[in-house]
């Protein structure tokens, strides 16, 4: 039995192996926006393990079902992607995720997803500072997202995994699916569901908490109260010394 036949199965895993054309930098830098989404669930993954917040919880919940309903509306339309990198039929991406339905985009509506939520969540909920320094990182932060889901669509479009058509379908319907999601999940807190899922033992245990809309403390109060308590250990030390 040869090598061959030993490997023939192996195929690359497609959420991180991505075309490009080497002698094309714009091609190159774009190839870090398209993994944008698999970085952006890894910040909500290390979200969830440093402050152990609910609200991590739900935006992750929230892509899954996004992402199901993508593969629902992917096998109902089945518009395959556009001729480039897949027509080769000795393309190694042939038979992968990579070859399949297109429309709409995975990654577009992702980000668009991920937009529609957290623009809403930004303007309606989130603490900034009144001053102009907040109203600047409100602002510039929501600019940064917008910015970074086209960024992403174009990606998709540029390295000839997608149409226009795709990603502005996918964008769209991302966008209607997480504004919705949040609004959903609004009335999901004014029920008291959140609140009583704080109470179950896997929350006491995992540590988990919900201050997102109630107790949260900005960055500055965070820094005073540690400078508090390192002021009072610092006098206990003084004091132990005296005695």
């Amino acid at each position: 039995m040869d090598g061959s036949s030993l490997h023939k199965n192996l195929i690359p895993f497609d959420d991180t192996f991505v075309l490009y054309n080497s002698d094309d930098i714009l091609s190159f830098g774009l190839v870090y926006f398209t993994l944008l989404p698999i970085f952006v669930m890894v910040f909500i993954f290390s979200w969830f393990i440093t402050t152990r917040e609910l609200e991590s919880c739900i935006l992750a919940a929230g892509h899954v079902v996004n992402d199901i309903i993508n593969n629902i509306v992917k096998n109902i339309v089945k518009e395959k992607r556009p001729l480039g990198l897949f027509a080769n039929e000795s393309s190694f991406q042939k038979n992968s995720n990579r070859s399949g339905y297109g429309m709409p985009s995975a990654h577009s509506q992702f980000m668009g997803f991920l937009t529609g939520y957290m623009i809403l969540r930004v303007l309606f909920f989130w603490r900034f500072d009144k001053s102009i320094k907040g109203l600047l990182c409100k602002y510039l932060g929501l600019l940064l997202l917008i910015v970074s889901t086209g960024l992403v669509a174009f990606s998709r479009v540029y390295l000839g995994y997608h149409s226009t058509k795709q990603v502005s379908v996918g964008v769209s319907l991302g966008l209607f699916l997480g504004s919705s999601y949040f609004v959903v999940i609004q009335y999901i807190r004014r029920l008291g569901i959140c609140d009583w899922m704080m109470t179950w033992e896997v929350s006491k245990f995992f540590c988990i908490k919900d201050s997102s809309y109630r107790g949260s403390k900005s960055l500055s109060e965070e820094r005073k109260d540690w400078e508090k308590r390192c002021e009072e250990e610092a006098q206990v030390l003084k004091t132990n010394k005296i005695e």
